[in-house]
């Protein structure tokens, strides 16, 4: 995406923004904006769970960061 592809793109979720009537949608963008920078905290149980499955076959495992950066580039963020 180039520069003024970006600037239009954002320009139309503004405009769309503008628009909501719906307060609920509006508290959902907003947990969107203040997660941003926040990592994910797995539960002990969660951390437990992963390790066993990753333990179960180590080829299916893709490091978190190969994902997230996969994630990056597929939905330009």
């Amino acid at each position: 995406m180039d520069t003024n592809q970006l600037q239009n793109e954002k320009l139309n979720i503004i405009n769309w923004v503008t628009e909501i009537q719906d307060a609920s949608i509006v508290e959902k963008i907003k947990v969107i904006m203040g997660s941003e920078n926040k990592p994910y905290k797995l539960s002990l149980q969660q951390e437990q769970i992963l390790e066993d499955r990753l333990m179960e076959d180590k080829n299916n495992f893709i490091p978190a960061r190969d994902v997230l950066n996969q994630l990056k580039k597929k939905y330009d963020l």
